[in-house]
């Protein structure tokens, strides 16, 4: 696992790459922001422990239904979208982007950027 600085330099260098990135939270599974780059409009917190919530609820559901642990979780709002990737067993990469967002180039990005904080 990269230390916070780097993981720091990674999140702004996703949010440099992809200009409808809104936020980017390097979480733990318990809730906490370990490294961000958010828009200053973004709650970085609170986007630390709902994406923790929604991996976890998402996990269960998964698991009991037979399809495993959840490695990725994607939601398309009107005003954006909201992506959760797990970073290893005991992390995950939230990010917001804007609606205007084109999804495959979003989803190539926050990968990356999950593979490399992994």
């Amino acid at each position: 696992m990269l230390g916070e600085n780097s993981a720091k330099s990674q999140l702004s260098a996703l949010r440099a790459a992809n200009a409808d990135v809104t936020a980017a939270v390097l979480v733990t599974l318990d809730g906490f922001p370990i490294a961000s780059d958010v828009a200053p409009e973004v709650d970085e917190e609170g986007l630390a422990a709902l994406a923790a919530d929604l991996i976890a609820r998402a996990s269960r559901s998964s698991q009991e239904f037979g399809n495993g642990a959840m490695n990725e979780l994607y939601a398309r709002g009107a005003q954006g979208y909201l992506l959760i990737e797990t970073v290893g067993s005991d992390q995950a990469l939230a990010c917001l982007a804007r609606s205007s967002a084109t999804v495959g180039l979003l989803l190539r990005d926050v990968r990356k950027t999950a593979s490399q904080l992994g």
